[in-house]
């Protein structure tokens, strides 16, 4: 299965921990286990692609207890 969340660029060891850590901790927030979390981000990135151009690279989710944040982060034209 492809990773679409995952650029084609190899990332440093300090930017996978980070990664690895916002997960946990967004995770734990919400009780939900970070594979469920992961499933969930990846349904509503393929969701929001339906209807607008956006590179997985620049598609992030925060979720707190009572929000979801979609974040499309990157350079402004």
């Amino acid at each position: 299965m492809i990773n679409v969340f995952e650029p084609t660029q190899k990332k440093s060891s300090v930017s996978i921990a980070k990664n690895r850590l916002k997960v946990l901790l967004i995770s734990d927030r919400v009780n939900c286990t970070p594979d469920t979390f992961e499933k969930l981000r990846e349904e509503l990135y393929l969701t929001v692609s339906k209807y607008i151009e956006v590179a997985p690279e620049v598609f992030d989710v925060e979720i707190t207890q009572s929000n979801i944040f979609i974040k499309l982060t990157g350079e402004c034209n």
